[in-house]
């Protein structure tokens, strides 16, 4: 089919004169210098796909590139921000798959776990859907070399820690033990009404 580009100018933009032509596509470049066009937006129940393949293996990055965007749009569905009060996330994860999400409220002393996973031995806390504080510190101290090891001091010095405490030491390992592939990646966000969220991967 023949195309009357002249026409179809004229059409578009309302003018068929090629400096004017020039003009407009230079603005347009200029407004959209990187070519991007609106981000990819994903119903409820395509998030819900998503979760599922991502919970039965899928990483995050596969999933984004079936669904054709970026891990960062898809991260903001599958990662809402904690509920008031839940100042620290930590995910726990198998190599690049992440099996549970747990909130941490440290003036309430609570944990809220999301598990992302099926398979209970890569869950954080197994079984137990509702883990209490004293659950979440048993958790903890499991990541960390024990406390009763010969050379814990200078293991201490070497992390720049004066104290034998688990959070601190599960922040500078990410959790990391010889026993297994499992880490903590790390978010922090400020109680409501602070400036920003603060996040360290």
């Amino acid at each position: 089919m023949d195309v009357d580009y002249r026409q179809l100018c004229l059409d578009l933009f309302g003018t068929d004169d090629i400096d004017e032509l020039t003009r407009i596509a230079r603005t347009i470049k200029k407004n959209n210098p990187r070519n991007a066009g609106r981000k990819k937006k994903f119903t409820p129940e395509e998030v819900k796909t998503i979760r599922g393949l991502i919970e039965n293996g899928m990483t995050v990055n596969e999933a984004a590139t079936r669904f054709k965007t970026s891990r960062q749009v898809l991260a903001k569905y599958l990662n809402e921000r904690p509920a008031e009060g839940f100042t620290m996330r930590l995910t726990y994860m198998y190599k690049q798959h992440p099996c549970t999400i747990i909130d941490v409220d440290f003036l309430k002393q609570r944990v809220a776990v999301q598990n992302k996973t099926k398979d209970m031995l890569h869950r954080a806390f197994g079984v137990v859907e509702n883990p209490t504080w004293e659950d979440f510190e048993v958790f903890l101290k499991d990541r960390c070399f024990p406390a009763t090891r010969g050379n814990t001091k200078e293991i201490l010095e070497e992390l720049q820690l004066t104290a034998y405490d688990p959070l601190q030491i599960v922040e500078k390992t990410r959790g990391r033990t010889a026993e297994d592939d499992m880490w903590l990646k790390f978010n922090y966000y400020p109680m409501e009404g602070a400036a920003h969220e603060y996040n360290q991967s």
